[in-house]
């Protein structure tokens, strides 16, 4: 099983994986950047990694 990362210092709050991940994995924080808050809920699609603009966010052995 594998779980999300997201790089703070590469995230641009684009939203695009809160939008579009099927799970609520990540949510948009008071800093505009996305986050990982669920990660338990990450069903391995890797959406997320092939989503985001600016490969912001990596699975990562759990």
């Amino acid at each position: 099983m594998e779980e999300p990362v997201i790089s703070s210092e590469l995230c641009t709050g684009c939203e695009i994986c809160v939008d579009e991940y099927p799970t609520d994995v990540f949510e948009m924080e008071t800093d505009m950047k996305a986050h990982v808050v669920n990660a338990q809920s990450c069903i391995d699609c890797r959406l997320c990694e092939s989503d985001c603009p600016v490969d912001a966010v990596h699975l990562i052995a759990a």
